[in-house]
Protein backbone atom coordinates (compact mmCIF):
# COMPACT_ATOMS: atom_id res chain seq x y z
CA UNK A 1 0.00 0.00 0.00
CA UNK A 2 1.09 4.07 -0.72
CA UNK A 3 -0.15 7.30 0.79
CA UNK A 4 -2.22 9.64 -2.05
CA UNK A 5 -2.90 13.15 -1.43
CA UNK A 6 -5.91 14.66 -3.65
CA UNK A 7 -5.93 18.45 -3.14
CA UNK A 8 -8.86 20.72 -4.35
CA UNK A 9 -10.37 24.24 -4.86
CA UNK A 10 -14.02 24.73 -5.25
CA UNK A 11 -15.12 25.84 -8.23
CA UNK A 12 -18.94 26.62 -7.14
CA UNK A 13 -20.03 29.06 -3.96
CA UNK A 14 -20.24 27.25 -0.67
CA UNK A 15 -24.11 27.44 -1.14
CA UNK A 16 -24.49 25.56 -4.45
CA UNK A 17 -22.00 23.07 -2.68
CA UNK A 18 -23.71 21.91 0.18
CA UNK A 19 -25.41 18.84 -1.26
CA UNK A 20 -22.75 17.60 -2.84
CA UNK A 21 -20.78 18.36 0.28
CA UNK A 22 -22.93 16.17 2.41
CA UNK A 23 -22.16 13.30 -0.46
CA UNK A 24 -19.04 13.55 -0.44
CA UNK A 25 -18.80 13.30 3.62
CA UNK A 26 -20.98 10.32 3.32
CA UNK A 27 -19.02 8.17 0.63
CA UNK A 28 -15.64 9.08 2.92
CA UNK A 29 -18.13 7.61 5.37
CA UNK A 30 -18.63 4.35 3.66
CA UNK A 31 -15.16 3.74 2.52
CA UNK A 32 -14.02 4.09 6.02
CA UNK A 33 -16.89 1.45 6.77
CA UNK A 34 -15.78 -0.96 3.95
CA UNK A 35 -12.18 -0.74 5.30
CA UNK A 36 -10.24 1.68 2.99
CA UNK A 37 -7.62 3.86 4.83
CA UNK A 38 -8.71 7.34 4.00
CA UNK A 39 -9.26 10.75 5.98
CA UNK A 40 -10.58 14.23 4.16
CA UNK A 41 -10.64 17.70 5.72
CA UNK A 42 -10.60 21.43 4.87
CA UNK A 43 -8.05 23.56 4.04
CA UNK A 44 -7.97 27.08 6.56
CA UNK A 45 -6.36 30.04 6.01
CA UNK A 46 -4.02 31.60 8.55
CA UNK A 47 -7.28 32.74 10.63
CA UNK A 48 -9.00 29.83 10.54
CA UNK A 49 -11.80 30.54 8.12
CA UNK A 50 -12.14 27.42 5.46
CA UNK A 51 -9.97 28.30 2.52
CA UNK A 52 -12.82 27.07 -0.21
CA UNK A 53 -10.87 23.74 -0.81
CA UNK A 54 -10.18 20.44 0.78
CA UNK A 55 -7.23 17.70 1.16
CA UNK A 56 -7.91 13.79 1.10
CA UNK A 57 -5.02 11.41 2.22
CA UNK A 58 -5.91 7.57 1.79
CA UNK A 59 -3.93 4.45 0.78
CA UNK A 60 -4.05 2.60 -1.92
CA UNK A 61 -2.20 -0.02 -3.75
CA UNK A 62 -1.02 2.12 -6.76
CA UNK A 63 -1.84 5.38 -8.86
CA UNK A 64 -4.38 3.85 -11.28
CA UNK A 65 -6.24 2.72 -7.79
CA UNK A 66 -6.00 6.09 -6.12
CA UNK A 67 -7.12 7.60 -9.21
CA UNK A 68 -9.88 5.33 -10.02
CA UNK A 69 -11.53 6.15 -5.86
CA UNK A 70 -11.08 9.68 -6.25
CA UNK A 71 -12.80 9.55 -9.25
CA UNK A 72 -16.13 8.83 -7.65
CA UNK A 73 -15.65 11.60 -5.29
CA UNK A 74 -19.29 13.11 -5.29
CA UNK A 75 -17.63 16.57 -5.53
CA UNK A 76 -15.83 15.43 -8.69
CA UNK A 77 -18.60 13.11 -9.89
CA UNK A 78 -20.37 16.65 -10.15
CA UNK A 79 -17.58 19.25 -11.35
CA UNK A 80 -17.48 21.17 -8.19
CA UNK A 81 -13.78 20.89 -7.91
CA UNK A 82 -10.40 21.25 -9.81
CA UNK A 83 -8.20 18.68 -7.98
CA UNK A 84 -4.93 17.22 -8.52
CA UNK A 85 -3.70 13.42 -7.04
CA UNK A 86 -0.15 13.11 -6.07
CA UNK A 87 1.56 9.79 -4.38
CA UNK A 88 3.16 11.01 -1.15
CA UNK A 89 6.54 9.29 0.81
CA UNK A 90 6.84 9.60 4.34
CA UNK A 91 9.76 10.28 4.73
CA UNK A 92 10.48 11.94 8.14
CA UNK A 93 7.89 11.55 10.87
CA UNK A 94 5.22 9.48 12.71
CA UNK A 95 4.51 7.24 9.49
CA UNK A 96 6.02 5.00 7.11
CA UNK A 97 4.21 2.83 4.40
CA UNK A 98 3.87 0.22 7.02
CA UNK A 99 2.16 2.50 9.38
CA UNK A 100 -1.52 2.45 7.64
CA UNK A 101 -3.66 2.78 10.74
CA UNK A 102 -6.70 4.61 10.48
CA UNK A 103 -6.08 6.37 14.24
CA UNK A 104 -2.76 7.70 12.75
CA UNK A 105 -4.72 9.62 9.65
CA UNK A 106 -5.70 12.58 11.61
CA UNK A 107 -1.65 13.33 12.72
CA UNK A 108 -1.36 12.47 8.92
CA UNK A 109 -3.69 14.61 7.60
CA UNK A 110 -2.39 17.91 9.75
CA UNK A 111 0.95 17.32 8.80
CA UNK A 112 0.53 17.08 4.77
CA UNK A 113 -2.09 19.93 5.40
CA UNK A 114 0.92 22.22 6.92
CA UNK A 115 3.32 20.81 4.35
CA UNK A 116 5.50 19.33 6.54
CA UNK A 117 6.87 15.63 7.74
CA UNK A 118 7.51 14.50 4.24
CA UNK A 119 8.38 14.66 1.04
CA UNK A 120 5.81 15.11 -2.29
CA UNK A 121 6.68 12.49 -4.97
CA UNK A 122 4.52 12.42 -8.07
CA UNK A 123 3.36 9.13 -9.62
CA UNK A 124 2.00 8.61 -13.14
CA UNK A 125 0.28 11.85 -14.14
CA UNK A 126 0.56 13.22 -10.62
CA UNK A 127 1.51 17.24 -12.17
CA UNK A 128 -1.60 17.17 -14.67
CA UNK A 129 -4.46 19.01 -13.17
CA UNK A 130 -7.56 17.08 -13.16
CA UNK A 131 -9.61 19.79 -13.44
CA UNK A 132 -13.39 19.19 -14.75
CA UNK A 133 -13.93 22.12 -17.17
CA UNK A 134 -9.79 21.76 -18.35
CA UNK A 135 -10.28 18.46 -20.05
CA UNK A 136 -9.73 16.19 -16.68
Amino acid sequence: MAWFIKTETFRLPRPQLQAHLQAHHAWVAELRQQGVVISSGYLVDQAGRPGGGGLLLLAAADYAAAEALVRQDPLIANGCVDWQLQGWIPAVGDLAVGDLAVDDLASAADVAAEGGGGETVTFGDGNRHHGIGAGG
